[in-house]
């Protein structure tokens, strides 16, 4: 990147940063960029663009046969291309087990997760009754479907997109003597498509019809 400030980094006109900051500010960009970005995955010649990366440490971010030695890693490369702005080469995360291997869908979930902590804190201190649950089933539920509008999941069809149960099975008088309330909550979330598979095959079809009308 170029040196922004000459008295504090020397007079070199560029300076080798590690990626994070920039990796931070693509995150950070996608997130802004609509409601719903976070379930965007930062990554591709749009969504993961590197503004202001001038260049690459080593070309061999740019040799595809590099770059398969670490995603199956799950590290997501840098790289770029003829014609291509350089961006974020993957979406996964670290842990391949489990149940949201990608980034996307990690950070998605976690939003939802702190959002409804958040929302939810009106139902503290009150009675665990059958009405503050019900209550609490419809805000987590307007806010899931708010988030379904956004894309955060693989349908628009909410009983395909999500489920909330606040039943009295998750909440018998063990569990409300104890001073809790429990909510269980399931997310169909949507998977990136890390690969483009093009099958190409010779169309004869014209060529048939001519030796069939040439009754050959």
């Amino acid at each position: 990147m170029l040196n922004p400030a000459r008295g504090v980094f020397g007079n070199l006109e560029q300076l080798v940063i590690p990626p994070s900051g920039i990796i931070a500010g693509v995150f950070a960009r996608n997130d802004g960029a609509r409601p719903g970005g976070v379930y965007e995955a930062p990554a591709g010649i749009e969504a993961g663009r590197m503004f202001g990366v001038l260049g690459f440490e080593s070309k061999e971010c740019l040799e595809e046969k590099k770059r398969d030695l670490v995603y199956p890693r799950r590290i997501n490369p840098l790289t770029t291309g003829p014609g291509l702005p350089r961006f974020i080469d993957g979406s996964r995360t670290l842990k391949a087990s489990g149940n949201f291997p990608y980034v996307a869908e990690r950070r998605g979930v976690s939003f939802i997760e702190r959002s409804l902590k958040s929302g939810l804190q009106f139902a503290r201190h009150r009675n665990n009754t059958e009405g503050l649950r019900a209550q609490v089933r419809r805000s987590i539920a307007a806010f899931l479907l708010a988030q379904m509008k956004n894309g955060a999941f693989r349908s628009q069809e909410p009983a395909k997109a999500f489920f909330v149960d606040v039943s009295d099975a998750l909440n018998p008088p063990s569990v409300v003597f104890a001073g809790k309330l429990v909510a269980r909550i399931g997310l169909a979330t949507n998977k990136p498509a890390e690969f483009i598979v093009l099958r190409i095959a010779q169309d004869t079809r014209a060529l048939e019809a001519e030796l069939a009308s040439a009754g050959l």
